[in-house]
Parts: structure tokens; sequence; C-alpha cells
């Protein structure tokens, strides 16, 4: 009889495993097929035929299973075998099949559509590199590579002078009084700390500018006699004009406007001095009107040489420096440019604040004043009595043309009557 059940047991268990795992397989079919249907009416008919088709084989399992509980005349010994027996064949019928993947409408169609998005994205930023590699670059300018000791003097020492009053500080230096112990000749002497040059970059900027200082010579320019290095700091030794530079001069007029006439002299004197530069190649990339010194024979000179670059014509640069309201569009928006243009940008604006008394663009932040600077909205102030349509006139006619202009005239009174015709 024990033997009559089991065989009855495992006929019955065969067939049922072999319906079960034929079913699954015609399933497995039907989803294939369904992959490449793409009208939501047919995918709604698969899936119901799916799940019916797992209701009959919940059903058949349970049907089995009611089945096996029913209950046996047999002894302790030989239950336990059987349902030992049971688990391992229900172990075995798990691991045969796997567990359906959840049904979904996109079920194959996301696959496609996320491999066709890939390809699309991939072309994307293809077509953009291309389109970045036929840009031109722009180019580096050559670092220095000149050691600090052959720019420094070695034989002198930072001994042989009094330091006294400071003339004015930065970020990274400080310019102090210094008088000769010996000769008692007054110098103004920049100071680099070398703590604070704690990279190579701001150290190949110091030697750069005792390199373009040591190159050029000219009577609107400050001149560098010396530069000395001892363990502490880097010492540029210059000529000493005055503690007054042009900004400060200009405050100490009327409504901060300087008369036309000397306007003109004193401007035409820095426009040389660049022109100068600009034929060496070397642009100074922070005009303004606190790095113009004025002497008291009504002569300029022009100073701070920090972010002064040597740089052909044929080379760019998108390098953001300077001070902001004298900052060009391109070096706002970080395009590559030659900074002579630059230059000649920050003369204009120069010009403007020496003729109307204050600067053609702001901004309540520099955020707002470089989109100012970008957009070219020119604001006046409409409280000070000046003519409106010459200032207007004179504003927006301070460009790069009438610069060059009063750089090739000799004469201030030609320079004079061209402003004054525009």
């Amino acid at each position: 009889m024990l033997k009559q059940i089991k065989l009855n047991k495992s006929e019955s268990n065969d067939s049922v495993t072999q319906s079960f795992l034929a079913n699954i397989e015609k399933n497995k079919q039907l989803k294939t097929d369904a992959i490449n249907i793409y009208d939501l009416n047919s995918i709604k008919l698969q899936a119901d035929v799916i799940l019916k088709n797992i209701e009959n084989q919940i059903n058949k399992c349970s049907q089995w299973k009611s089945s096996k509980e029913q209950p046996l005349s047999l002894n302790t010994t030989q239950n336990t075998r059987i349902q030992q027996q049971d688990r391992q064949w229900s172990t075995s019928i798990n691991k045969k099949i796997q567990q359906p993947r959840p049904f979904s409408a996109l079920s194959g169609v996301a696959t496609r559509i996320k491999r066709f998005e890939d390809t699309k994205e991939k072309q994307k930023i293809e077509s953009q590199q291309q389109i970045i590699d036929k840009c031109p670059q722009p180019q580096k300018p050559p670092k220095s590579a000149l050691a600090l000791n052959q720019l420094c003097n070695q034989e002198l020492i930072m001994g042989n002078f009094k330091l006294e009053t400071i003339l004015g500080s930065g970020s990274f230096a400080m310019v102090r009084l210094g008088i000769d112990k010996n000769s008692k000749e007054k110098y103004a002497i920049k100071i680099y700390e070398k703590i604070k040059l704690n990279d190579s970059q701001k150290m190949n900027n110091v030697k750069r500018e005792i390199s373009i200082l040591k190159r050029i010579e000219h009577q609107n320019i400050i001149k560098l006699y010396w530069a000395i290095e001892d363990k502490k700091s880097i010492n540029l030794v210059m000529e000493y004009i005055s503690s007054q530079s042009l900004a400060s001069y200009i405050k100490s007029k009327p409504n901060r406007i300087l008369p036309e006439k000397e306007c003109l002299t004193l401007f035409y004197q820095i426009a040389m001095a660049i022109k100068y530069l600009h034929d060496l190649n070397i642009s100074h990339r922070d005009i303004k009107l606190d790095n113009v010194l004025m002497m008291k024979t009504n002569v300029v000179k022009l100073i701070d040489f920090g972010f002064a670059i040597c740089m052909p014509l044929n080379q760019k640069t998108n390098v953001f420096c300077g001070t902001p309201h004298y900052m060009s569009p391109e070096i706002i928006a970080k395009v590559p440019h030659h900074p002579a243009s630059s230059d000649i940008w920050s003369l204009g604006i120069l010009l403007s604040k020496m003729i109307t008394g204050e600067y053609p663009f702001k901004g309540q932040n520099d955020k707002d004043l470089y989109r100012q600077i970008q957009c070219q909205k020119v604001k006046t102030n409409q409280d000070k009595k000046i003519n409106e349509n010459v200032m207007r006139k004179r504003m927006y006619k301070i460009d790069g043309t009438l610069i060059r202009s009063c750089i090739s005239q000799r004469h201030l009174n030609t320079i004079s009557k061209s402003i004054l015709n525009q």
C-alpha cells in the first residue's frame, strides 16, 4: 500500500512539474513575442493571458498541496522520511523555476529608448568637442626662465636702506619709503614677503614684474633701480615720485572733475606710456587712476606692473585680472583676447572718469557691475550740473579710435579739438 501511494505521488509530481515548466516556457515565449508589440491593447491582452496562466498554475499547486496534507496511516519514521523527500523535491523545483519579472508595458521598449538616448548624447558630445577643437585656443605666455638670483642684485643688501613710512599696500606687497643711509636719497621700495608667495605662480609673477621693469625706460613710467633678495623678502627699489596718486588729485578738485586742458595734458602722457609698452609687446593689465602718480610739475608716472605681461600680437589669453570698474567685457567673459585691447578699454574708462568725474558703468555689487559692462549700459549722475549732450557724446565716443588718435597726435591742441568736435 505504501509503495502504491509513493508511486502515485511521484507520477503526480512529475506530471505537475512538467506541465508547470511547459507553461512557464510558453509564458516566456509569449512575453518575448510581446516585446516587439508596441500597441497598448495587444500588450494588455498578452498580460491577461499571462495572468490567467499564472492563476491556473497557482490553483494546481494549491490542489497538490491539499492532497499532500491528507492524513496517512503510516508510522512516525515513515512520515518523517516522506516530509524530507517532499522538502527536497520542492527545493529542486524552486531552483529550476525562476521568479518571473514584474510585467511592464514598456518591457523591451525602455531598453531601446535608453540605448537611443545614450547614442544621441554621445554624438552631441563628439560634435561639441569638434567645435571646441576648431576654435583657436589661448596660448599661455612663456614663463620666465630666469632664476631669481639672476634678476636680483647680489652686491646690495637691504641694510643699506632705512625703511620709513608706508606709501601703499596690496594683497602680496607693501611699498615703503626707503632712504639710502649713505647718499640720503629717497626711494620707493616694494616689498614682497616670501611667506605670502606660497606657490610657484605667485613667484613667477614677481620674477616677470622684475624682468619687465628692467627692460623699460620711459619718462612717464616708474623706473626700477635694483632688485634685492634676502631670507624673508624680495625688494624692488624704485624711484620715489610722491605719495599722491591721480585718483586723490582728482578728488581734491571741485566736483571731482579736472579742467579740460589739464585733463588732456595728463591723459596724453598716460597714453604715450601705454603706446611705448605696446610697442614692446608689453601689456599693463591694471590701468587705473590709483596706478598713476602725480609730480609737482604736472608730470605723471605709471606704476604697479604686478599684472603686466609680455605677449606677442599673435597670442591670446583669457586670464581674469584687473580692477572691476576698468575691466573690459572680454576679461569678464573670460574669452581669448590680446591684453593690449583691454588696456585700450581701461584707458577709455580712465579718460571718462577724468572728464566727467564718474565711472561710465556702475553696479550695486561686482556681479551687477560686470553685467552692466557686458551689456555696455552707461549710467550718468543726473545731479551734476554738466551739459547732458556734451557728457553723453564724450562718454559714448571714448573708444579705441579716440585714444589711438590721442597717441598719434603730437600737439594737445589738435587732440582737444578732436574731442570737442565729437
